[in-house]
Order: C-alpha cells, then structure tokens, then sequence
C-alpha cells in the first residue's frame, strides 16, 4: 500500500524558541485510513491563533482538520474519534462548545483528557482525530447514539456514539467506571478499591459495545491506559488482565492529570481490527511480571507488537530495553534513543521498516525534556514524515521513565 503524506514541513520552522528538527507532515493517507497531525490553535501556516482563548484555539484546530481532511479526499463527516488533550478542566466547556458546532449532526466516539502541558505553554488544547473514508456508500455504521449534554447533566452540545464499525475497524469510546446509560458512576472514593471497580465496569462496557458491533475483545489490537495514580495501577490492570485472558493485546500506560469529570479515576481506550476469522499476529508475548520487576502485581498478559493485516500496533516504547531493563537513567534523550532501537527492531519482525510509521505521539514528562527526546527522534525518522501529537503527562509506569513513544504502521 503506498503511503501519502501531505503538507510536508520541519518543525525547526514551527517553534522558533526550540531547536528540534522533524520532518513530519499535516496528513498520512494509508488507503481509507487518514492519521492527522494533532491539532491546535496554530494554523497551516505554523501561526499560533489565541494565545490566551482556548476556544479561538479550538475553532483553529477544527478549521485545520476540516481543510486538511478536505485536501487527502475526506471530510469532517469521515471522523470517527476524537482525542481531547485540554490543560485545565476549566476549558471543557468552550472547547466542546467549539468541536460539537463543527461536528453537528456527525456522532462520533471520544476520550477527553487533562494534560499536564502541550508542546508549547501557550498552547491549551489539542485534537486527534481519526478518520477513515467508508467503503459503503451507507457509510459508517454507529451504535448508541446519545449527545453528551444527556450525559450526567453536563452543560455540553456535543452528538456521540459509543461505537462505531467502519468495515474491518472498531472505534469505541474511552471507557470509564459509568454504566453506558449514563445512570451510575462506580467507584465514587478515591482508593485502589474504587479505581478497580471502575476499570472492571469500563471493561463490561467494552465487550457489550463489542459485541453490538460483531466484535470481541479477541479483535483488540492496542490498549491506552490512563490513570490518575500510580497507586491504582495494581487494581486497574488486575481488572483488565481478568478480562482479557489470554488475548494478549499491546498496550500504553500513563498517569494523566485529570478526565472528563471528577471523580473518574482511569479511563480506557482501545483500537480494534475485525480479525474476520484470522487470527491477529502477537509478537513478544510477555506477562506483565516478566517486564515489570518493581514488585507490581499487575495478572496481564501483552504482546510488543500486533500486526491485523496490514495494520501494526507496538507498545508504547521507552527507556527500557525489549527485555524490560531500563536504560538511560535521568537521560531523556538516551531513553528516547533506546525506544527508537526497539521501535525499528519490533517493526522489523513484523515485517515492516520505520518508513510504515504513520503516526508518532510522544510523552514525555517535562516540557525540558522536549529538545533532548525530539531530537533523537529526528535523527531515526529523517525523512519519513509521519503525523505526531506531543503531550506532556504526569507519569509513567516506572518512575524512572521519563518519554515514551508511541507508534501506528501500515505496511
């Protein structure tokens, strides 16, 4: 499949405060499926738009994608998620007001965020989105349609979905502690307990949505983990572990500042690839007890790499070696340079090269570390022009990790 990348550009050109150079690009076209650039307040001409209006910043993000999907030959109504990154709750509001106009009528599923920071401070908010042109003139298929401002009582106009089947992909909605009516929220403490209790209900309402869509968690590709507290890590991959058995997704783990509302104590987010009777390809199948050896006891079982026909999928790489040993301490370009060693080796067992990358999204957890790390990224991807998000979070798995980077192929 040939890869298309559009707008082509160096960040060098982009932020005038940092020395990073990256070649990267606006879109990555791999046949019906569109990666986007994150998007923010800076328009296609690299100029930051509303430097203190988070919502003049959003309506800029949201013109951006409109044109730029317009330019690869899809359109707003092709979107099928959207990743919310804000840096304060305070901006849930104006934000959603701005992205539930553009997308009216276009239900798509969601997952919001609070971030630590973006790539530069002045920035407040920044969109994924993830977009795929149908292949049936009857378009996306979307179950449990719902507007968000039904959603525990929040003053939002936003039309959703929870799931949404586009052929041979699986979107599906962050998922949290909340029953899928929106009539209960579990685990209202702020324990271990409550947070194992939410990761089980977000794990109950994935395999329902799944399985409305003519799915299963054995499609499950990729997890994205997010919690606010290192100490709910035992109990929230106890629960994930406990359901998916012997799967053996791939998998990222952050801790993020705060979600949508108070109270939600992690959130999960997956990616799935109908297998239509072919089994995914796991590479590197691990138990969390083999990779990770601060005394955690986590009962999952993951894979550093998934590839569903010509999709692949990779943990989330850091500092650590594949064989779990971390490197680099207190070095965040010599942990960068390691995750960049596995990322090339990993894709090279799947059969694939760092020229398949479509999408990079790093986290890292000081904006200090951002020349270090990006400039170790530069050197391996010179001249792949993949799309990237950059995010700053609160932590890690490991307390010593300091980047971590993730990465989406198409071969």
């Amino acid at each position: 499949m040939t890869l298309e990348r559009f707008r082509k550009f160096n960040t060098r050109d982009v932020y005038a405060a940092q020395t990073i150079s990256n070649d990267m690009c606006w879109a990555v076209k791999a046949g019906n499926r569109i990666f986007l650039r994150g998007q923010t307040g800076f328009d296609l001409d690299q100029k930051l738009v509303g430097a203190n209006d988070v919502a003049q910043q959003t309506e800029q993000a949201m013109v951006n994608a409109k044109q730029i999907l317009e330019e690869v030959g899809s359109s707003l109504e092709h979107v099928c998620k959207v990743i919310t990154y804000i840096t304060d709750r305070a901006y849930r509001e104006p934000v959603y007001a701005v992205v539930g106009r553009h997308l009216k009528g276009i239900p798509t599923v969601a997952t919001g965020l609070i971030v630590k920071g973006l790539a530069v401070p002045d920035m407040k908010v920044e969109l994924d989105f993830e977009a795929e042109i149908p292949t049936d003139v009857a378009g996306h298929t979307k179950y449990r349609t719902f507007n968000t401002g039904d959603w525990f009582k929040q003053k939002i106009d936003r039309d959703s979905c929870m799931v949404i089947r586009t052929g041979n992909d699986i979107y599906l909605r962050g998922q949290t502690g909340a029953m899928l009516d929106g009539s209960e929220m579990l685990g209202t403490g702020y324990t271990p307990h409550d947070a194992g209790l939410q990761a089980d209900q977000a794990m109950k309402n994935a395999k329902t949505l799944l399985e409305e869509a003519g799915s299963s968690l054995n499609d499950i590709c990729k997890l994205r983990v997010y919690i606010a507290d290192r100490a709910y890590r035992e109990a929230v991959y106890q629960a994930i572990g406990h359901h998916f058995g012997d799967v053996h997704p791939c998998s990222t783990g952050l801790i993020m500042r705060g979600f949508a509302r108070a109270g939600i104590l992690c959130e999960i987010d997956m990616a799935g690839t109908l297998s239509n009777g072919v089994a995914h390809q796991r590479f590197r199948k691990f138990t969390t007890e083999q990779q990770y050896r601060d005394g955690q006891d986590l009962r999952c079982k993951f894979a550093m790499a998934v590839r569903a026909g010509n999709r692949v999928y990779l943990r989330g790489q850091t500092g650590a070696t594949i064989d779990g040993e971390l490197t680099g301490a207190g070095d965040p370009g010599a942990q960068a340079e390691q995750a960049m060693r596995n990322i090339e080796q990993l894709l090279g067992e799947v059969g694939a090269t760092l020229n398949n990358i479509c999408k990079v999204t790093t986290y890292i957890g000081d904006r200090a570390y951002r020349n270090d790390v990006y400039n170790v990224m530069g050197k391996w991807l010179k001249g792949v022009h993949p799309v990237g998000t950059g995010l700053i979070v609160d932590g890690f798995a490991n307390p010593q990790t300091l980047v971590e980077i993730d990465v989406e192929a198409v071969v």
